[in-house]
């Protein structure tokens, strides 16, 4: 059981550097073809505002899975740095809908082009084993992230 507990302890400290490393890639935000960096929430909010021009930002806290509060002011964020609209809803005066400016389409777009990179380097890494990897990996992650939240919610 000692050389499991080590072999445990490894792949913590090897899961550990791969986060920070991650971390570390993006510390000064990345500029996806505007010239003023994003974080690794931002853009993925702009993804989200991309796929659902219009949303509101009930919906959109729910399809990100965070509180309106924490939404709201990452929302606030991007509407100053140029990536962002709001509008009013035209049917409730009172709500508002947001969307992607120019800057906001170019940013979206160019984190799908990285995206694509970043596949295009994984299976050049592993080659033909690259599916199987995507399938290990991804099953794995889900069951660590499902780890995660149990330990939380019961420390």
């Amino acid at each position: 059981m000692d050389k499991q507990k080590a072999q445990f302890d490894r792949m913590l400290e090897t899961m550990m550097a791969f986060v920070e490393g991650v971390n570390e890639s993006h510390a000064g935000g990345v500029r996806f073809g505007a010239n003023t960096p994003l974080y690794p929430a931002e853009i993925h909010t702009v993804v989200a505002i991309g796929r659902n021009q219009g949303i509101s930002l009930t919906g959109l806290a729910e399809e990100l899975g965070i509180t309106k509060p924490t939404l709201s002011e990452r929302v606030r964020k991007l509407v100053n740095k140029g990536f962002v609209e709001k509008r009013t809803n035209p049917n409730d005066r009172k709500a508002v809908t947001l969307w992607l400016t120019p800057d906001g389409i170019t940013a979206d777009h160019h984190h799908a082009l990285h995206h694509e990179e970043m596949y295009a380097g994984f299976c050049r890494h592993f080659g033909e084993d690259a599916p199987q990897k995507i399938t290990t990996f991804t099953r794995t992650f889900e069951e660590l992230s499902r780890l995660n939240k149990d330990a939380c919610e019961n420390a």
